[in-house]
């Protein structure tokens, strides 16, 4: 538990050290276990900015079933986290 709390306090540092318009944050569902940069890659191909200067905050969406993850295909869902 101390260990995500560390890592949150670095991540809530991290956004505030940001200019607002530096910080990005878009949504993609996937399969469980699906990596940052896999997830990076995919936004990449579906034309998001994702630029190195900004931080690019990524949330990924995973399926669950009877308490456990489940595959999604993937699928970009930033358009939707924005309505």
């Amino acid at each position: 538990m101390q260990n995500l709390l560390t890592r949150l306090g670095r991540l809530e540092t991290a956004i505030i050290a940001k200019p607002p318009s530096a910080v990005r944050r878009f949504m993609v569902q996937g399969p469980h276990g699906l990596s940052a940069g896999d997830a990076a890659t995919f936004l990449r191909e579906r034309g998001h900015p994702l630029d190195a200067k900004a931080l690019n905050i990524i949330r990924v969406v995973v399926g669950a079933e009877d308490g456990r993850p489940t595959d999604l295909p993937l699928k970009d869902l930033t358009p939707e986290q924005l309505r």
